[in-house]
C-alpha cells in the first residue's frame, strides 16, 4: 500500500467553499488538518485517507481526486471493477445484476466484481488465523484506512496486522496469471471511499493492472438515470449475480461471518477503531483472536463516497443474501485451488509490496 500522505491520494480542498470552521479538524483521527490563512490544509505525513473530512464538512469543501466517466469514454474500452458496496446504493428493489448492466450502458465495456479475489483472500485469512505463533489479537487488514492508522498512530501493532495483500491486488494478480481473455486492458475500480482509491492505484511489482479509480459518488446520478429509465430488474443480457459470499464483506461483521470466525471483535467507525487499538496497544486484548476493523461506520457501506444511508443499505444487502445464500459452493465462498502463499506478505508493515 502507498504510505500515508501520498500526495496523489490526499483529499482535495475546494478553497472557495472552506470557511475554516474546524469541523474537519475535530473529526480527524490523526490531527492531520490545520487551519492556515483561514483555510483547512492537510499535513500529508499524518493523513490516513479515512475520509472523515469529506463526510463531516457542512459545505462539501473536501472531495477526492477521481478519474472521470468522460475519460473512460474518450480512451475506449474499459473494465469497471465493482466494490460490493456499489450494488446497494439504489434501494432494495434494484437487483445487483441490473446495477452491473447499468455500468455497461453508461460506457464501460465489461464489469467484474471482487468475488473470486475475496474467496482467495478469505481462505488466506482463515489459514493465517489458525496458524501457530501468530500475534494476539490479529488485526484485519482488509480496510486500507485501518492499516494506515496503525502505521501512523500505533506502529507497535504493525506485527498484529494480518500479513496478506488486499483483495483488489489479488484480483489484479490473478488477471495476469490466468490471462486477460476478453477483458479490456484498462481497469477502473469504482470506489466507496478515499482509502480504497489508494489501494486501487498502487503499483504491482509485475505490472499495473488497475488503471485508475473513480468515485462512486461521481457516477451515482448517471447510473440512477439509467436505472430509472430501464427499470430496476435485470435485462435479458447474459450474466450472473455476484456471490453472497462477496456481498457480505460490504458490511461490518461481514468478514467474520463469511469466514465463519468465532470470537471476533468487530468495530467500525474510525474513532471507535482508534479506541480499540489503544486497548490492544496497552495489552488489554490479548484474549481476542481477531479484530475485524473498518474505518467507516457500518463498514464500506458507510464510505465517504457512498450515497445510500449505510443502515438502510445493510438491511437490503442482508435481505438479498438471505434469499440467495446456499447456492452450491457459494454458500461458504467455495474451495480455492491456487497457491495461497504468493499472497502472504513477508512483513506486515511492508504494505507497499506487490505480489511475487
Amino acid at each position: 500500500m502507498k504510505l500515508p500522505g501520498s500526495p496523489d491520494l490526499l483529499p482535495v480542498l475546494r478553497k472557495e467553499r472552506c470557511q475554516g470552521c474546524t469541523h474537519c479538524i475535530r473529526a480527524c483521527p490523526t490531527e492531520a488538518i490545520r487551519i492556515r490563512h483561514g483555510k483547512a490544509e492537510v499535513m500529508p505525513h499524518r493523513c490516513v485517507h479515512c475520509g472523515r473530512c469529506i463526510q463531516i464538512c457542512p459545505r462539501d469543501a473536501w472531495e477526492m481526486r477521481s478519474d472521470s466517466l468522460e475519460k473512460v469514454k474518450r480512451e475506449g474500452e474499459a473494465l469497471a471493477v465493482l466494490d460490493s458496496t456499489v450494488f446497494w446504493q439504489f434501494g432494495g428493489q434494484t437487483s445487483p445484476r441490473a446495477v452491473a448492466e447499468a455500468f455497461l450502458e453508461m460506457g464501460f465495456s465489461a464489469v467484474q466484481d471482487l468475488g473470486e479475489a475475496l474467496r482467495i483472500y478469505g481462505a488466506e485469512v482463515s489459514g493465517y488465523l489458525s496458524s501457530r505463533g501468530r500475534p494476539f489479537p490479529a488485526i484485519g487488514s482488509a480496510c486500507p484506512a485501518v492499516v494506515q492508522l496503525v502505521q501512523v498512530k500505533y506502529p507497535s501493532l504493525l506485527e498484529n496486522l494480518v500479513p496478506i495483500v488486499s483483495p483488489l491486488k489479488i484480483m489484479a494478480s490473478r488477471q495476469k496469471d490466468i490471462g486477460t481473455g476478453n477483458l479490456p486492458k484498462r481497469s477502473y475500480y469504482i470506489v466507496p471511499c478515499l482509502a480504497q482509491a489508494g489501494a486501487a492505484t498502487e503499483p504491482l511489482e509485475k505490472g499495473k493492472r488497475i488503471y485508475g479509480a473513480i468515485s462512486f459518488a461521481h457516477l451515482f446520478n448517471p447510473l440512477k438515470a439509467i436505472l430509472s429509465r430501464k427499470g430496476t430488474a435485470p435485462g435479458a443480457s447474459p450474466g450472473s449475480e455476484p456471490s453472497p459470499f462477496a456481498m457480505k464483506w460490504a458490511a461490518a461483521g461481514g468478514e467474520s461471518e463469511a469466514l465463519g470466525t468465532p470470537g471476533s471483535l468487530i468495530v467500525d467507525g474510525i474513532a471507535q477503531v482508534a479506541n480499540v487499538l489503544e486497548l490492544a496497544e496497552s495489552g488489554l486484548l490479548e484474549d481476542v483472536p481477531f479484530i475485524e476493523a473498518w474505518a467507516c461506520t457500518a463498514g464500506c457501506l458507510g464510505g465517504s463516497l457512498t450515497i445510500q444511508d449505510p443502515f438502510v443499505a445493510r438491511y437490503h444487502l442482508r435481505t438479498w443474501v438471505q434469499n440467495h445464500e446456499g447456492r452450491g459452493k457459494e454458500a461458504h465462498g467455495g474451495k480455492v485451488s491456487v497457491d495461497l502463499d504468493q499472497f502472504r506478505l513477508s512483513r506486515p508493515s511492508t504494505r507497499e509490496a506487490g505480489c511475487d
